[in-house]
């Protein structure tokens, strides 16, 4: 035994005292953190960087090489469009020189603008590639020529000089001008396929150094996870097997409170019970005793005030001042005697004694009531009804104290197997309440309730009233008579 307490003793002078752990400065996250696991984290960190580095410079090569092939991808389309206008335009010349129908006409005047309209696209597009100029340089005049050679048909056939126009055809200065634009064009077209083959190997060589160097970064990365990985399962075992011990003391904790919460429950219920009988003891000993007195007083009292009716008139003054306390004296009892067990509730029941509990609760407090409870009533057992009057007792209380309500409903109801009861306001509820904060008073209600068995709920609305609602299982009538015999 000395050696147990003077370990003990020791233990606590080197144990931290509060006034230690209070100087001692916080602990930074960066001395909580090992070493070597923030070093993983800041290599691994840098190679992220890179590996967004090398993807913005791929998306910035991808996305240049992507516009130059749309460049040369237009390019070939308008070099397309305009061999197709250009035919339109022959097409509808043949028509006019042939039918002198002026319908021809305006077919033919909007393949010219397509025609011009490509040419002068393709002159922006050769400013973008160079390799487009020389072509480009040869094709213009030959579609300028073109387009003369076909308005000046069309100029002598409105003229009505068809011969001329004729004559302008045949001599083929159209024909030779198509097959130069078709030799162009053809050039044209070779180079544009040329710089789009090289477009596309340039975006396939940007993919292919791009997945290089991304997988080779990953790979670094995947690494440097891996042992931060390794770290990170076993800090995170480390953890799991503390938070296994923290569950396992809570649970021993949480069953500690269980069985105190049941203690307290149990001596509640029985203090409640024990109240119960005291004041009930208390009012039966104040209406033998004290009645008794009290009503020895009252006739003593009546017969001096007969004899003293020709005596002094003070004195006939003071035998009415006493018979007049005698009667409130007699009053107080009476009130005492209900608050502590009403008398109501022993000879008539519990429907009558909550009936006239509230009218006459709201008759003195100026409010209107409603109650409605049955006429007839089985026989319910003695715990159940003094708990029942006891929740009205409070719910009217509570209401009068604080709820402003103007109209106060108590219903009882008795169904096959529970009787319920519902007390409810019209005031103006109960502000921010919250049911795991409960007055005692509520509290009470809930404990006499549970501890019979039932159950207790409390509703509440702002501005529109509070309800409190509870139920209470009735027995069989075997249990009745068992219950009834333990009473007794």
């Amino acid at each position: 035994m000395p050696d147990e307490d003077h370990q003990a003793i020791h233990t606590d002078h080197d144990a931290p005292s509060v006034q230690d752990a209070e100087a001692r400065p916080p602990l930074r996250w960066m001395e909580a953190v090992p070493p070597r696991v923030l070093l993983t984290l800041l290599v691994t960190a840098a190679i992220s960087m890179v590996v967004l580095g090398i993807s913005e410079l791929a998306f910035t090569e991808i996305e240049s090489a992507r516009r130059a092939a749309k460049q040369v991808s237009d390019a070939r389309a308008q070099v397309t469009l305009m061999r197709e206008s250009l035919m339109q335009a022959e097409s509808a010349q043949r028509g006019y020189l042939i039918t002198a129908d002026d319908r021809y006409l305006k077919p033919f005047e909007g393949a010219v603008e397509h025609v011009r309209g490509t040419i002068a696209e393709l002159q922006r597009l050769a400013a973008l590639l160079p390799q487009l100029r020389t072509p480009l340089q040869g094709l213009a005049p030959l579609v300028d020529e073109k387009i003369d050679e076909m308005r000046l048909t069309v100029h002598y056939t409105q003229q009505g000089n068809r011969i001329d126009a004729v004559q302008i055809v045949v001599a083929g200065k159209g024909i030779s001008a198509m097959e130069g634009i078709t030799r162009q064009s053809d050039t044209l077209l070779t180079e544009l396929t040329t710089l789009n083959n090289a477009r596309t190997e340039d975006i396939n060589r940007i993919f292919l150094l791009q997945r290089i160097g991304v997988g080779l970064i990953v790979f670094l990365n995947l690494v440097f996870l891996s042992i931060l990985g390794v770290r990170t399962v076993r800090h995170f075992y480390e953890r799991e097997r503390h938070r296994a011990d923290l569950a396992r003391q809570a649970q021993e904790l949480e069953r500690t409170v269980a069985e105190r919460t049941e203690e307290l429950s149990s001596l509640s219920t029985y203090l409640q019970t024990s109240t119960e009988r005291e004041k009930s003891r208390l009012a039966r000993d104040l209406h033998d005793e004290l009645g008794g007195i009290l009503t020895a007083a009252k006739i003593d009292a009546s017969w001096l005030e007969g004899f003293a009716s020709g005596a002094d008139p003070e004195v006939q003054q003071r035998m009415q001042r006493l018979s007049a306390s005698l009667d409130e004296a007699v009053e107080v009892k009476r009130r005492v005697i209900e608050n502590l067990r009403p008398s109501l509730l022993d000879h008539l029941g519990l429907a009558a004694a909550v009936e006239w509990h509230v009218q006459e609760t709201c008759s003195n407090a100026g409010l209107q009531c409603k109650v409605q409870v049955p006429d007839m009533m089985e026989r319910i057992p003695p715990e159940v009804s003094i708990a029942v009057y006891r929740i009205v007792q409070e719910s009217l209380t509570n209401a009068l104290k604080y709820a402003q309500a103007k109209t106060i409903t108590v219903e009882l109801r008795q169904l096959p197997g529970r009787l319920e009861l519902r007390v409810s306001d019209d005031g103006i509820g109960i502000p921010n309440f919250q049911p795991e904060h409960m007055t005692h008073g509520i509290a009470g209600m809930r404990q006499r309730a549970r501890s019979l068995g039932g159950s207790f709920s409390l509703r509440t609305t702002p501005g529109e009233g509070t309800a409190v609602v509870a139920w209470f299982p009735l027995q069989q009538e075997e249990g009745e008579q068992e219950l009834a015999a333990a009473a007794e």
